[in-house]
């Protein structure tokens, strides 16, 4: 008989009043009843705490911040705090299928060797209805560095990790405001096996509602870092050090930061879709330039 898989769920939120009763209860609705959740709270000033407050189970922890101290510490202070082996993040604005953890469970159990887990989500807008569903697949297998040539998950997509990786890799980087995701998958990824499972586990909210995450002077700082830690590999080859060089450029354009974006230009040898970003931000307003530079998608 297979040994039982226990996880700890981690939902960290801020000022979510409106989405958390969804994310929450699709957890009470798991059809394995082999988990704990984690509730943290990054010092939230609206109704969130109410909403939380509602539940009554004795599988959910619920944990404050005295300030906000941003998602990645949020998501390391419910880690820290698990029970279980197993830890899965849902945002607190998306809500898994019934059927994640028995699905995942399985996966641990076919794929032993691999140390974390993405699944298959269905976008929706605020009206609740699907927009398109998506699973993704890494070009090469893991571990590799092909996460820095094409990395289309984060936390939205279904992730679960193995407690012990996370202690080995000190969780999430706290220094970052935004990109968390992003750069904790570029840095498991080179050192450990992890696997997508084909099914929809998890529904995401497609919407205008706020982020930190969608700030642009966050990203830009994010940007930067990545370049930073990772330059020996992003300059690996000419082609992804250009796509990583041109996303950093335009956010700091997005910013308002053209002095960072002209070293990134310069860094790049001055190609010409992004020579005519950066004229198009030299010459035209910053909400303009972004308006023109989002319809034509020349990201």
């Amino acid at each position: 008989m297979k040994k039982p898989v226990f996880f700890s769920i981690v939902i960290p939120f801020f000022n979510r009043e409106k989405f958390l009763e969804k994310a929450i209860t699709s957890v009470l609705n798991q059809t394995s009843p082999n988990w704990e959740l984690i509730l943290v709270d990054d010092y939230s000033s609206d109704n969130s705490m109410s909403v939380v407050n509602s539940f009554s189970d004795s599988r959910i922890k619920i944990l404050s911040h005295s300030t906000n101290k941003g998602n990645a510490i949020a998501r390391n202070t419910g880690w820290k705090a698990s029970t279980y082996d197993w830890i899965a993040y849902l945002d607190s604005d998306d809500w898994y299928e019934p059927d994640y953890l028995d699905k995942i469970t399985q996966a641990i159990y076919d794929h032993p060797n691999s140390v974390f887990f993405w699944t298959g989500v269905r976008f929706v807008n605020r009206s609740g209805s699907s927009i398109k569903e998506e699973f993704w697949k890494p070009l090469k297998v893991l571990p590799s560095d092909t996460f820095f040539d094409q990395l289309r998950i984060g936390t939205n997509a279904g992730v679960c990790f193995s407690k012990s990786v996370l202690e080995e890799l000190g969780g999430f980087e706290i220094k970052l405001r935004a990109s968390v995701d992003r750069e904790f998958f570029l840095r498991i990824s080179q050192h450990y096996e992890g696997l997508g499972v084909e099914f929809t586990g998890v529904n995401c909210l497609i919407g205008t509602h706020e982020s930190v995450r969608k700030s642009y002077h966050h990203q830009a700082k994010a940007y930067d870092f990545i370049n930073e830690k990772y330059k020996i590999l992003i300059k690996k080859n000419s082609i992804r050090k250009r796509w990583w060089y041109h996303k950093a450029m335009w956010l700091s354009l997005y910013s308002g930061d053209k002095g960072k974006a002209f070293q990134y230009l310069k860094k790049m040898n001055y190609p010409i879709k992004s020579l005519l970003l950066f004229f198009f931000f030299s010459v035209l307003p910053t909400s303009n330039a972004i308006l023109l530079h989002k319809k034509f998608a020349i990201k």
